[in-house]
């Protein structure tokens, strides 16, 4: 088996004889391989244990591969790590010095050794079938393990175990990250800070303010005199979320024009969306390079660590230094791992941010909105709705919906059934009383809500007022089928109650009776009295005949002076006769308008189903013919069209 340093020189040769015989290649060519090449290198460089000569290595690019997270103890400049590379069973196939100093594992052994040998059994166990469970690519498993190490007490270490792929995107072995927990108190409370973070995110703590206080530990725990953080949203200027530096630096005097400048170019954007960390400010650049730092601050390096938290936005970390021995491997990778726990950050902040607007956005819109259990329990109101109740918010909760579909809802889904994949929303009108008694109607739509599982787990309800549009729909019905003048039904409403009655007397087999009436004098009052005046006549007659007939019967106006009454359910002639004399009698008394008193007289034709005629059309002819039949003889009287009728 190979040993990492034989690994290691023999990765550098074979970069040395590559860029001496590499004038063949294109120059694309040249830059793939180049870039491979020292992607591998610096593969092995972070799997080198922290005793390796730093300047051999120091020169090498870091990887881009997580190997550690802040959510347990973390790798520190100082903090020895041990690594090591298995196979899918366990057997440790390399492993740097580190691992026989501190486990006491012979590495001329390796090849017949399992790891297993040196983890607690039930750990290894549940080890084993979370590393089976890890097949997709840039996955790893972090977690802090029991090792036994041979002949010494156990210790505590966090693990990363980052599987290795071969060209067909198979797991072929792992790699073994094991870091002995930090004693270092700066390094403690750094990490104390970054578990807290979350923590203040739910209490209300802005994003920026939880960047800031990133950079202020950055700078007080570790001595970097000058970090920062910013973002850039795709065709936007960059913002700087947070920054910190050490008090002999002064940021008010270059720092805000510094970063005016620096914002809009677009060098820091290309490095914001790059994927792995890279020094940006070497020690001689060159007089073009962008500044990473005010011109006045003397740092010798800057390094940063792009973030990734959105499609279209993304951000970095930027660590600066006065030293150029700051940042060896494993600092660099520390600060990779960093980078991805403030991605974590950032993508809880901008969830809480998300969720906070949008309980802000329901919270305060003007329809009533609640939230009920599968029962139409509540559980969350909002603003609107307790206002409708005329109570406060938590009087509410629990008790229940009263306009809640349970009818409905059992008919699409029984709610024995957990499943809601088949179940929509439901839409309903419903009636309410407003917290000042006046009544409301309300367009309701209620929504399920379901779990990752498919199960049915909330309704959310929403209760749109729409008793104004209501009113409106009803005022222009009624103005479509009554008469403006007298309220009266007009010829359409008409035809379609003569329908409807013809059709209940077919039923029924009972008589049904349509008066056709007319005003003799109303021609005369229009041209004496004017056609207001004319206009209130017909009124106060439309009043009269709605008096002589009942509920179920229909008065109507077709137009002028002409008005129609159907009457149904009718046994005997009789009956009609005494409904045309009623209102004979009922109009005979004069029409007092002011000082004005106005004799009318009506003429009454009527035709009669089915006798006369079983067509609603033409028991309408019918019936005005025998109005001026009725004319004929003097007004003031009613006539039969069925002339043997007409004698009583």
């Amino acid at each position: 088996m190979a040993t990492f340093d034989q690994l290691h020189h023999l990765l550098e040769q074979s970069l040395r004889d590559f860029q001496a015989e590499s004038s063949d290649l294109s120059d694309t060519q040249e830059q793939e391989l180049t870039q491979a090449l020292h992607r591998l290198t610096g593969r092995l460089t972070e799997i080198l244990s922290t005793n390796s000569d730093p300047s051999r290595t120091g020169e090498l690019l870091p990887v881009s591969d997580p190997t550690v997270s802040l959510t347990a103890p973390i790798s520190l400049p100082g903090t020895p790590q041990i690594h090591f590379v298995t196979s899918c069973d366990g057997v440790v196939l390399m492993a740097n010095e580190v691992v026989g100093d501190i486990l006491g594992m012979d590495l001329t052994e390796m090849g017949q050794v399992s790891i297993a040998d040196y983890v607690a059994q039930e750990e290894w166990r549940i080890l084993r079938i979370h590393l089976r469970a890890l097949d997709a690519p840039h996955k790893f498993l972090n977690r802090v393990l029991t090792i036994l190490p041979a002949g010494r007490p156990s210790q505590k270490v966090a693990c990363v175990v980052t599987p290795m792929f071969d060209q067909s995107q198979k797991v072929g072995a792992w790699h073994w990250g094991l870091t002995l927990e930090a004693e270092d108190s700066s390094a403690q409370a750094f990490i104390h800070l970054m578990q807290s973070l979350e923590s203040q995110l739910f209490a209300g703590q802005s994003m920026d303010g939880c960047l800031t206080q990133i950079c202020d530990g950055l700078v007080r725990a570790f001595g970097f005199p000058f970090v920062w953080v910013a973002t850039v949203r795709k065709g936007c200027v960059a913002q700087l979320r947070g920054h910190a530096m050490t008090a002999v630096f002064d940021w008010e005097s270059q720092g805000a024009l510094w970063w005016r400048e620096v914002s809009q170019q677009g060098e820091l954007i290309q490095a914001c969306e790059a994927s792995e960390i890279s020094l940006l400010s070497p020690c001689c650049p060159p007089t073009s390079a962008m500044a990473w730092f005010p011109p006045g601050f003397q740092f010798h390096q800057a390094w940063g660590v792009p973030l990734a938290f959105q499609e279209d936005c993304f951000g970095m970390l930027v660590v600066c230094s006065e030293s150029t021995q700051a940042f060896g491997p494993t600092v660099l990778g520390w600060l990779q791992a960093l980078g991805h726990e403030i991605e974590r950050l950032m993508a809880r902040g901008r969830q809480l941010d998300q969720w906070r607007l949008q309980s802000a956005a329901i919270g305060s819109m003007h329809d009533a909105v609640c939230v009920t259990d599968p029962q139409g329990r509540l559980e969350w109101v909002n603003k609107a709705y307790a206002a409708l109740q005329g109570s406060s918010t938590q009087l509410v909760l629990g008790s229940p919906l009263s306009s809640f579909p349970h009818e409905e809802l059992q008919v699409r889904r029984p709610l024995s059934d957990s499943s809601a994949k088949d179940l929509s929303w439901v839409k309903t009108k419903v009636m309410k009383t407003g917290s000042n008694g006046e009544s409301l109607v309300f367009e309701q739509v209620v929504t399920p809500l379901v779990n990752e599982q498919g199960h049915l787990t909330h309704f959310v309800v929403i209760l749109h007022d729409v008793t104004a549009r209501t009113t409106q729909e009803l005022l222009m019905k009624h103005q479509a089928y009554h008469d403006p003048l007298t309220d009266l039904p007009n010829r359409i409403m008409f035809e379609d109650r003569l329908e409807q009655a013809l059709a209940q007397a077919r039923r029924n087999g009972t008589l049904l009776a349509l008066f056709f009436l007319d005003l003799d004098n109303f021609k005369a009052i229009n041209d004496y009295y004017g056609h207001q005046t004319g206009d209130r006549v017909l009124r106060v007659v439309a009043e009269r005949l709605a008096t002589c007939v009942r509920s179920t019967d229909t008065v109507a106006r077709l137009c002028g002076d002409e008005f129609t009454v159907i009457l149904q359910g009718l046994e005997h002639i009789q009956d009609i006769r005494q409904v045309a004399q009623k209102i004979l009698e009922c109009l005979i008394p004069p029409i007092q308008l002011g000082k004005e008193i106005i004799p009318i007289q009506i003429s009454i034709g009527i035709s009669v189903y089915p006798n006369d005629s079983t067509d609603p059309h033409r028991l309408l002819e019918i019936a005005d013919q025998a109005m001026y039949r009725a004319k004929e003889c003097g007004g003031q009287c009613w006539y039969f069209a069925t002339p043997e009728w007409n004698a009583e």
